[in-house]
């Protein structure tokens, strides 16, 4: 089975007024997307993972390579269009409106029979809030009806940028499920995004790109393997100082997102070895647990870099192109 999306020799760069240029996406290959899984596509902020998805839905052009959907290039995207849904940054919504009325009049535009704007609110869990205004919903509610947006057209692939970006923990699991289930109707799935944990309970497969330069890709357990076996996590009060002194004697360890936890990457036969390099600089455990090789461990140790936090984070590189006036981000449509 052929994959879903492919890019090859990707390149782009944003040139800049003053100064350098910048390259967001420094030419990779990559073959993925299959019905029925979710791939998670990961990166540290800045990593080119937005840009790129930019090209797939042939929002901007690449500066060299091709990317192409369902065997379509993306300068032809029209074509495919009503294969893929797709949600890229906020959506947006009159927010006077219901959230009925808002998918109604996007059905309308898009030619969808109106039936299938309270198939998808159901299918999101909206149903008993579709005739509230827009702007009343939570956050998470607004990232639900944005999904139900781009599945009207009942699409073969969903793309989401950071659909988990800023929601709270509760909506951050209904999200999950929500993806979870979208799959299991037998669509595939892309997941931008930076909450490592929640991609590793919901996707099947995983690619990894840093300064827009393919790391790894393959499933999770492939990409774990790059975990450097079991890691220990610490608890202590001054994390900073222990970095230094794990350093110092050439133990490897990396901030957590939790506040207060590093995780070191050493077996826990070597336990006491930490605790007696921290003990002598006067710092002492709260906590101290083993963990099996996660995803977040195989992330630190292919791209050097601090797991992105939890939280929203801003959009990186330089700022993108807005798209032409005939296009609308929620939903891919054209």
């Amino acid at each position: 089975m052929s994959a879903i999306i492919e890019l090859n020799g990707l390149r782009k760069v944003y040139s800049k007024r003053r100064g350098d240029d910048v390259v967001a996406v420094e030419g990779f290959d990559l073959a993925l997307g299959r019905p029925g899984a979710v791939h998670g596509y990961l990166g540290p902020n800045g990593s080119g993972k937005t840009t790129t998805i930019r090209c797939l839905l042939g929002l901007i052009r690449p500066t060299s390579g091709t990317t192409t959907v369902f065997g379509v290039d993306s300068s032809r995207y029209h074509e495919v269009a009503g294969r893929v849904g797709a949600i890229v940054e906020n959506p947006k919504m009159f927010p006077n409106f219901s959230g009925k009325r808002n998918l109604s009049l996007l059905a309308g535009i898009s030619g969808i029979p109106t039936n299938e704007v309270d198939r998808v609110l159901g299918v999101v869990g909206l149903t008993d809030r579709a005739k509230d205004n827009f702007g009343s919903y939570s956050l998470g509610m607004k990232q639900r009806l944005a999904i139900a947006a781009a599945l009207l057209k009942n699409p073969d692939l969903l793309i989401l940028d950071e659909p988990g970006n800023g929601l709270d923990p509760a909506g951050i699991a209904e999200m999950r499920v929500l993806i979870r289930n979208i799959a299991d109707q037998g669509k595939a799935v892309l997941v931008s995004s930076h909450q490592l944990a929640e991609i590793e309970i919901v996707c099947d497969d995983v690619t990894i790109i840093s300064n827009g330069r393919l790391i790894e890709s393959g499933t999770l357990d492939h990409i774990r393997s790059f975990a450097g076996g079991d890691n220990v996590v610490l608890t202590i009060a001054d994390t900073e100082a222990a970095l230094v002194a794990l350093e110092q004697a050439r133990i490897v360890a990396h901030r957590r997102p939790k506040p207060g936890e590093l995780l070191v990457d050493v077996a826990a036969e070597r336990t006491s070895e930490v605790t007696e390099v921290l003990a002598a600089k006067g710092l002492y455990l709260s906590g101290l647990r083993s963990e099996r090789p996660t995803l977040e461990a195989a992330f630190l140790n292919l791209t050097g870099a601090p797991p992105p936090p939890d939280g929203p984070i801003a959009p990186p590189g330089p700022p993108n192109p807005p798209p032409s006036g005939n296009q609308t981000e929620v939903g891919g449509q054209q």
